[in-house]
């Protein structure tokens, strides 16, 4: 194997979540280096060059909003068995860590020329770029998805279009090297793969 095809190993074997536990407090990180990250997802495969990524990017005061609303609506769709007190009160102390939340739309291609899934595998490829550039950059990040991502309340505050697709929202800070990562492991890929000759 060449260097440069054990380079883009490494680097795809080393991507990593850092969740909001492992954000430093207070950190903030340049709007400039956010805009970088965008750049690389927005080299993305794209069929027919749809490019239908979309992001919107909240910092400062629009983090600590959002996840009140992110609080509220948990609270208002989450059936009581399912209800964990400890992740509701999370949200109010969430926003410390975090310099910057992007969300992560599939925005529909208006001649609707291509099936919508691939909308959705591009900009999921756009994300893995996002993964792939965070360490380079000294960022810590994860895509946060689930119920309180795709429902109607979330949508409304936004103020997404009736066919867009929320896909994520990515969270952004500066790592906290105190804190120690988790080793990931893979299901060795022959056990997925099937050869047909």
């Amino acid at each position: 194997m060449n260097v440069e095809a054990q380079k883009i190993s490494h680097w795809i074997k080393t991507r990593k979540s850092t969740f909001v536990s492992g954000l430093k407090e207070g950190g903030k990180i340049d709007d400039a280096a956010v805009e970088l990250l965008l750049e690389n997802a927005s080299w993305a495969p794209s069929h027919g060059l749809v490019q239908a990524w979309h992001f919107k990017v909240l910092t400062g005061e629009a983090v600590k909003r959002f996840f009140e609303v992110q609080k509220e609506i948990y609270k208002t769709i989450t059936a009581r068995a399912r209800f964990k007190q400890h992740k509701y009160e999370a949200y109010d102390e969430k926003w410390k860590r975090v310099s910057h939340i992007v969300v992560v739309i599939a925005k529909r291609d208006p001649h609707k020329r291509f099936p919508k899934q691939e909308d959705l595998v591009s900009v999921a490829c756009g994300v893995q770029n996002i993964y792939l550039s965070l360490d380079a950059f000294g960022i810590g990040g994860y895509l946060s998805t689930g119920d309180v991502c795709y429902s109607p309340q979330m949508r409304k505050f936004l103020e997404l279009e009736r066919e867009d697709e929320p896909v994520g929202f990515f969270i952004l800070g500066i790592p906290d090297k105190t804190t120690t990562s988790v080793t990931r492991t893979r299901i060795p890929v022959a056990e997925k793969t099937q050869w047909i000759k």
